[in-house]
């Protein structure tokens, strides 16, 4: 007897185990893994790539996705031109009308700001975990701080010789965007051509000036490397002698040099409603050919002051009303 059941509890037992063996495989096999499949795939290697900069070079996410640029005209501009949009940027200084140069506060849209014009909060910058970082050679002093949150790399517009076009070319190959880089550029020459095309005979013959009210006593004018000049030379409109022939990147003067500024068309950028509406109030003004023929137009920093293509097509937007119908 004691045999016997010793048999049947030896034979209860093994049951028992593979009972528990097959339940346990079952419950394995059917239950989802704890944590969805893409925190599994999220421990993957990211795919990267090295790009070489001013600074070095950086390995950089082949398809980054969370990309903050620290510069509203070099960088949002062009980088918004290309179709992706950045998780953060800096906004231009609060004084101004505006936030940003080139791009409306409807274009950026849903953009986190994380400073204010050359001064970005590191810590934002932290928090918003971004996996690329796009930066200007100018803030060169935190490089290796930013480097330390995430990939960074630095848009240096001086050895691109301040070209509007190969800004957008640089990032764009950063990007992988290079074919839409091409596509904007193709876009806008387009524009080009039919704005030559509605002047006609009166390219030929119109010189124009820019200046920028610097304050309601001070004009400013900028060196020919400025994209509103870039955009002149490709449409074949002229500049007067004295801005071909300055030398200063800048040049702040007193508004008693108005004269010197005259033209057939003379373009007056302003930052604020206010400095424009006092300037056209100055006696000066009506001394100026341009004045007496009605040919002097006020026009936006955040417009005329750009540095991608998001700004540059407004700017060509008003050379189309105040060029073409003129």
């Amino acid at each position: 007897m004691k045999i016997k059941r010793f048999i049947k509890l030896f034979l209860l037992g093994i049951v028992t185990i593979v009972l528990l063996w097959v339940s346990h495989r079952y419950l394995f096999q059917n239950q989802p893994f704890q944590g969805d499949s893409k925190s599994a795939n999220s421990q993957l290697p990211v795919a990267t790539r090295l790009v070489k900069h001013a600074l070095g070079e950086t390995r950089i996410p082949i398809k980054p996705q969370r990309i903050i640029v620290l510069n509203d005209i070099g960088l949002l501009d062009p980088v918004l031109s290309l179709g992706v949009k950045p998780i953060g940027t800096v906004s231009y200084f609060p004084e101004y009308d505006f936030l940003f140069r080139g791009v409306t506060n409807d274009e950026a849209a849903g953009i986190e700001i994380v400073g204010v014009g050359n001064q970005p909060n590191l810590e934002r910058v932290l928090m918003l975990k971004p996996d690329l970082i796009l930066m200007r050679e100018y803030q060169k002093s935190i490089y290796k701080q930013l480097s330390a949150i995430a990939p960074t790399v630095v848009v240096d517009l001086p050895s691109l010789n301040y070209s509007f076009k190969e800004n957008l070319r640089f990032i764009a190959q950063v990007l992988g965007k290079s074919e839409k880089a091409e596509q904007v550029i193709a876009k806008y020459y387009e524009r080009v051509k039919k704005l030559q095309n509605l002047m006609g005979e009166r390219l030929k013959d119109i010189e124009v000036s820019v200046i920028n009210l610097f304050a309601e006593s001070l004009i400013a004018t900028y060196s020919d490397n400025e994209t509103y000049n870039q955009v002149f030379q490709d449409i074949g409109i002229r500049l007067i002698p004295t801005l071909v022939n300055q030398k200063e990147d800048t040049l702040v003067s007193s508004i008693e040099v108005l004269k010197n500024y005259d033209a057939d068309i003379l373009f007056i950028m302003n930052d604020t409603q206010q400095l424009a509406q006092t300037f056209f109030k100055n006696p000066l003004l009506t001394t100026l050919k341009a004045a007496q023929n009605n040919q002097v137009y006020a026009v936006q920093v955040n417009r005329w002051w750009t540095f991608g293509f998001f700004g540059v097509n407004k700017l060509l937007d008003d050379l189309f009303k105040y060029l073409a119908s003129a």
